[in-house]
């Protein structure tokens, strides 16, 4: 079978664990050369590592997505380095699971900062090169808090569900050319799960109708497929990725 990303040059953010290092793999593994993104130097590297090792091509950039001036630079490094860009990641992540009065004003705005801004910053400066090349697709991962409330975490729903917005409001305004998406993870096994209490984590395992959170790499098949000219016809939405979790009152 062919590869599905062939030729293209893909951007990660948040790459060095979990669902960003899951989907760097994978997108490599389908012929994408892929610049890895993240504070988190020492991981990063080790994304980029196992890329080469399994015959991809990658590249580790050091970027605090929240900060314009290393959006810009993540963006030109990629594009210096392989030559364009195809596909941008927004999956970089901050946040404090708190209740709105014992949530600080600098937590509130780190969270914001990295969760929506930063996907912002990152398709502002990501989209005149993909309209340079006449195409492109960003996938943003919000989360299943874009769509309902769960109790403690008042700065991380806003910022999700200002991101699904956003991705619609990016899907409008640059179509038809660039393809615009978001996923919608729910618990997934990842290194984040420890911004919850241990007893909601779980809870909410046992009532998922799966009875299980996914991995990191079933959210990255999401992923490659929003990227992929399989969803080609595919704009403007928020593919839900829960196990059920919310498709059943419990």
């Amino acid at each position: 079978m062919a590869s599905r990303l062939a030729g293209k040059v893909a951007i990660i953010t948040g790459a060095a664990s979990g669902i960003g290092r899951a989907t760097a793999r994978l997108f490599a593994s389908e012929g994408a050369a892929v610049t890895v993104v993240d504070i988190a130097d020492a991981g990063g590297q080790e994304t980029v590592a196992m890329i080469e090792k399994a015959g991809g091509r990658g590249l580790f950039v050091h970027a605090d997505v929240a900060m314009t001036s290393e959006v810009q630079a993540m963006i030109e490094t990629t594009v210096k380095q392989f030559g364009r860009l195809d596909i941008l990641h927004n999956n970089a992540f901050w946040t404090v699971a708190r209740p709105a009065v014992e949530q600080s004003e600098d937590e509130w705005d780190r969270t914001l900062a990295v969760c929506l801004k930063g996907p912002f910053l990152g398709s502002k400066y990501a989209i005149p090169h993909m309209l340079k090349n006449g195409a492109g697709v960003i996938i943003n991962t919000a989360s299943v808090h874009s769509i309902i409330g769960l109790r403690g975490y008042a700065a991380y729903q806003a910022a999700k569900g200002g991101l699904l917005s956003l991705t619609r409001s990016l899907a409008a305004d640059y179509a038809p050319h660039i393809r615009v998406n978001a996923i919608l993870p729910g618990g997934v096994l990842t290194p984040a799960q420890r911004i919850a209490p241990p007893a909601q984590v779980q809870t909410t395992e046992v009532k998922n109708p799966l009875r299980r959170f996914a991995q990191p790499e079933e959210i990255a098949e999401v992923a490659l497929f929003l990227a992929s000219d399989a969803s080609s016809y595919v704009t403007g939405a928020g593919i839900v990725v829960d196990g059920g979790s919310t498709a059943v009152l419990v």
